[in-house]
């Protein structure tokens, strides 16, 4: 998993099947230059600090259990950060 802030909300005219209904955030990464587009699963909003999960990480975050290969989604938002001890939320 990674830390960042949702920068914003990324739009499509067009998508795969497997992401129709999804909505798709896009994320810096704490402390980088990455941005990333990850599928929002707790309804994160701008400016939210969040942790990402990756690959299988992210299948489980949409659909937990082995039978979830069929979902198109190699980041998903997993939590809304709070806060924590580290100073920075």
């Amino acid at each position: 998993m990674i830390r960042g802030t949702v920068l914003g909300q990324v739009w499509a005219t067009r998508q795969a099947a497997g992401l129709i209904g999804r909505k798709l955030l896009l994320v810096a990464v704490e402390a980088s230059d990455r941005l990333l587009v990850c599928v929002d699963t707790m309804q994160a909003g701008v400016g939210d600090e969040v942790l990402v999960s990756f690959g299988s990480g992210a299948r489980n975050v949409l659909r937990p259990g082995p039978d979830n290969r069929d979902l198109l989604c190699d980041a998903a938002i997993a939590q809304v950060v709070d806060g924590s001890d580290d100073g920075a939320g």
